[in-house]
């Protein structure tokens, strides 16, 4: 027999038959008319090469054949919705799945040390690696598999992903306590070109940012004498040099011991930092459960900090 022949509405169709022992009742069970069900009697009396159900005094009885088929054919349809219609159970104390999470280093240095806090306390078992995010290739490596969940900002997010605002707080500058030339806790424009500066770039090697684009449209320049290409560098080179640096302001709640810091002296528009993944996981309870500690400690992150956002 040629099973590509048979279909699960079929096989449905006979558990009912096999059940009811009539066309008419089995019809009922099954929503459809009896003449739809007797058509699908003689696919399934063709296919099996079997009556399957003979008329006789009392109704219909059942020949030996399917007889036999009956009760493994229940279990089976049985067994398959469960498989397709039941969620997979996730216990996160229980459950050593691993993920991939791709990020930009600053959400990489606010982010990962709250949620692995969160896994040793409710997931010990789980696995999490960490790798820089590739913006060209986030679809194929999420349908590959190799990408869980991925951390960037807005714009950069693939239109295909879902997504959900992480962060979203302003620039600001820092410098150390003690600073010769920042001694009021404030600083100007002319102080933000003048005084040398380091900056964080992901593009290694660089002196140039996004900052100075913006000061090009005020006719300025600033003094860039170091370019690194971490976050989490930058609080500790600060306390220890004259430099100044413009760096989110919600990681210095994290790490500004030793420093100062102040509005920008112009304006920037907020970076807002999403959250994304493929729709494939959607549904997945594991995978919802990591996103939900990752939303959730970015949420008390700024509200820490005094940045709260409308979700």
């Amino acid at each position: 027999m040629d099973i590509r022949r048979a279909d699960l509405g079929l096989l449905v169709s006979l558990d009912a038959l096999l059940a009811e022992r009539s066309v008419t009742a089995a019809a009922r069970r099954l929503g459809i008319s009896q003449p739809a069900l007797s058509a699908q009697l003689a696919r399934l009396r063709d296919l099996m090469g079997d009556d399957i159900l003979v008329g006789n005094a009392h109704g219909m009885v059942a020949t030996p054949r399917a007889q036999a088929v009956q009760a493994p054919l229940h279990a089976l349809l049985q067994d398959m919705s469960e498989l397709i219609f039941s969620e997979v159970a996730f216990d996160p104390a229980a459950s050593n799945r691993h993920f991939h999470l791709a990020t930009t280093d600053l959400s990489l240095a606010v982010v990962l040390p709250p949620i692995l806090h969160a896994m040793s306390e409710l997931a010990p078992n789980l696995r999490l690696t960490t790798g820089a995010l590739n913006h060209d290739t986030m679809t194929d490596d999420s349908e590959a598999g190799t990408l869980d969940i991925a951390i960037t900002a807005a714009p950069r997010m693939p239109s295909s992903f879902q997504t959900t605002r992480l962060l979203q707080g302003p620039n600001c500058v820092a410098w150390r306590q003690g600073h010769p030339d920042l001694t009021d806790g404030q600083i100007t424009l002319d102080d933000f070109c003048r005084l040398p500066q380091l900056i964080v770039s992901p593009v290694e090697g660089s002196l140039h940012g996004p900052v100075d684009q913006l000061l090009a449209r005020l006719n300025r320049r600033r003094q860039v004498n170091a370019s690194i290409t971490s976050y989490g560098l930058a609080p500790a080179l600060l306390r220890s040099s004259n430099f100044i640096a413009v760096v989110p302001e919600i990681s210095l709640h994290l790490d500004g011991k030793g420093l100062t810091w102040a509005a920008l002296p112009f304006e920037q528009v907020p970076p807002v930092i999403n959250i994304g993944w493929h729709p494939r996981y959607r549904n997945d309870r594991a995978h919802r459960w990591l996103r939900d500690i990752i939303i959730d400690t970015c949420r008390n992150l700024e509200r820490q900090a005094g940045l709260d956002q409308p979700a």
